[in-house]
């Protein structure tokens, strides 16, 4: 009768460990929010905003022109003046780099092909030197932030491949683990249930390797990581 009770147990204790979740495991899945690279852009020096050409939602280019402040014209006719100048010999070199650096400090230039997220002042508004005029966003440089549970945080590692699928479209795009926390924090807030919201977890960004333009940011994603 002892055997038998001894031989049950371990019969139960093997069903237990054949139906392990993580026995056999081929991909973890977790569910983000789209996003992408930010880039908060400002005069190098303080002044007043005299024109914004660009409004929220507007595409610009590489080195487009999004902002002036007030001493814009003067200083850009001074360095065209110096210009001249130094052609003829009538300026040193030195002179001509001040009145450029001063030119280029009336202005606020776009350092990328992206879209016009946000515009922090207005026309007429005081800005000091290095504070953001607008924010432009990256739609080359989209991501995923996934939250990974401290159990299986092992199994990631940079440029572990991954699938994301968002919500709206049938199609599945390939990405890639492109950065992982090296401390662990709870699970934000906006997580939908109770318990997961206090798990301790990892952050994780999740980059799209061919983001199309078609994607907009803030749209649901679900991320598949291959554990092969």
């Amino acid at each position: 009768m002892k055997i038998s009770r001894i031989f049950l147990v371990a019969m139960v204790l093997a069903a237990f460990i054949g139906c392990s979740p993580n026995q056999n495991l081929e991909s973890l899945k977790f569910s983000g929010t789209l996003e992408l690279t930010e880039h908060s852009l400002g005069a190098k020096v303080a002044g007043r905003l005299v024109t914004l050409l660009t409004d929220e939602g507007q595409e610009v280019k590489t080195g487009q022109l999004l902002a002036t402040l007030d001493r814009f014209d003067q200083a850009r006719k001074d360095y065209e003046r110096l210009e001249q100048l130094f052609k003829v010999g009538g300026t040193t070199e030195q002179a001509l780099e001040y009145a450029e650096l001063n030119f280029d400090d009336q202005r606020i230039v776009s350092p990328i092909d992206g879209i016009v997220l946000v515009k922090v002042h207005e026309v007429g508004e005081t800005v000091a030197a290095g504070s953001a005029v607008m924010v432009v966003g990256d739609r080359t440089k989209l991501w995923v932030r996934i939250f990974v549970p401290e159990g299986v945080i092992n199994k990631v590692y940079i440029n572990q491949s991954a699938v994301l699928h968002f919500d709206g479209l049938q199609e599945t795009f390939k990405g890639h683990v492109s950065f992982i926390a090296t401390q662990a924090e709870f699970t934000p807030r906006n997580v939908q249930t109770t318990e997961e919201r206090v798990t301790q977890t990892f952050a994780v960004k999740v980059t799209l390797d061919e983001p199309p333009v078609t994607l907009r940011p803030g749209i649901a994603a679900d991320v598949e990581l291959n554990l092969q």
